[in-house]
């Protein structure tokens, strides 16, 4: 189990990182608040965290999920659909059937798109480029 200070150290380092994650999926303030805070509780009540760092995004990104109150705006979605932009959009919540009205595209094709943006990300973390 991480001590206070353990705890209040990891906030110092990715509290901001891990807010603009939970703004950019709920488009709230409060909510994302909200959010980054039921993050860091959770953090302190688990006692079986090996991983502080990713525990804190994947449950600030979950908390957000749940508190979302709006989806990204069509208006600033690409209307070229990217497999890497599918697999961003669908990080920040969008579903298949989100992505496929959103791009005008059938589901297979998202699908397939999201297959091919997944394994241009894990060649890419494999090579140790962004």
């Amino acid at each position: 189990m991480l001590d206070r200070q353990a705890i209040a150290d990891l906030y110092d380092r990715h509290a901001s990182r891990l807010y603009a994650l939970a703004l950019r999926i709920t488009g709230d303030r409060d909510a994302a608040a909200d959010a980054l805070a039921d993050a860091f509780d959770a953090l302190g009540r688990n006692d079986e965290v090996r991983d502080p760092e990713t525990f804190l995004v994947r449950a600030t990104r979950d908390y957000a999920l749940a508190r979302q109150t709006q989806k990204r705006p069509a208006a600033v979605v690409p209307t070229a659909a990217t497999p890497r932009q599918m697999v961003e959009d669908a990080w920040y919540g969008m579903t298949v059937s989100d992505l496929a009205t959103v791009y005008r595209i059938s589901e297979a094709d998202v699908r397939g798109m999201l297959r091919a943006g997944m394994s241009e990300l894990r060649s890419q973390l494999a090579a140790g480029t962004q």
